[in-house]
């Protein structure tokens, strides 16, 4: 049985919504790491797999398995109407 193709008006993965509109806007969030540690920088650019950070102008290669979180400086209402 072929798989069922998504409705059109399906929204977007809420993870790729939020990381387009931390890269739009260039805001500083805070990464923390599975093993506690923290990154801070603005997010270049991302894909399934890892995102970029710029740090202070040099680049990160962070894989997203390895992120606990990530924080952005100030509360957004709703991301999807960012889009």
């Amino acid at each position: 049985m072929p798989p069922a193709s998504e409705p059109k008006h399906a929204q977007p993965n809420i993870q790729d919504v939020f990381l387009n509109y931390v890269r739009r806007e260039k805001l500083t969030v805070s990464i923390r790491m599975m093993d506690g540690s923290e990154l801070e920088g603005r997010i270049k650019n991302f894909d399934r797999f890892a995102l970029i950070l710029d740090q202070a102008g040099i680049d990160h290669l962070i894989f997203k398995h390895a992120i606990a979180a990530i924080k952005t400086p100030k509360a957004v209402s709703n991301y999807f109407s960012h889009q």
